[in-house]
């Protein structure tokens, strides 16, 4: 199982074991109202995330489903976004992610 951290300040956020499929992919290349291209990981579990804000079905990527910004619990930095609907899952981007596969 190989851990997933935070790009800006290496704190642990997910694991490859809990990559989710979602509209059949686990990885998306979705674009934002202002044509920002992000390139987003879907994973059910980011223990070490935090969803703040009113969720918004605005500009939602998946239908069905509102969405909050998701930060890195320990220093902050934006990852993704918590999506809500039938269930929840994160959209991280990223290049906002690193692994560390120990030796």
């Amino acid at each position: 199982m190989d851990k997933i951290y935070c790009a800006a300040c290496g704190h642990l956020v997910t694991r490859t074991d809990w990559r989710r499929a979602v509209n059949s992919a686990h990885d998306h290349t979705l674009f934002n109202p202002a044509r920002t291209v992000f390139p987003v990981l879907c994973f059910r579990e980011t223990p070490d995330t935090e969803a703040s804000g009113d969720a918004t079905a605005d500009f939602s990527w998946f239908d069905g489903y509102v969405w909050r910004i998701a930060f890195c619990s320990d220093c902050a930095a934006h990852l993704g976004w918590r999506f809500e609907g039938t269930d929840v899952f994160l959209g991280l981007v990223k290049p906002k992610l690193m692994m560390i596969n120990p030796i």
